[in-house]
């Protein structure tokens, strides 16, 4: 986490209501004129990559942060 992100690369989440799957961001994307998004990846069932926009990764209301596994 830093002043810039509420999230950071190598924090891991679970989907809020989806506690199987925890996924670590990989990569934070910053492109002038958009909101920053992050690059996660599943670490305990494989296949998964997703993008996230930073701001839904740090609402509690889509993801939780967890410790890794």
């Amino acid at each position: 986490m830093t002043a810039r992100h509420p999230v950071a690369i190598g924090d891991h989440f679970i989907r809020t209501g989806q506690p199987l799957k925890i996924y670590v961001v990989t990569r934070i994307d910053e492109r002038p004129h958009h909101p920053p998004h992050a690059r996660l990846r599943a670490v305990t069932q494989s296949g998964d990559d997703i993008t996230i926009a930073v701001g839904t990764l740090a609402d509690r209301h889509f993801f939780l942060p967890v410790s890794p596994p």
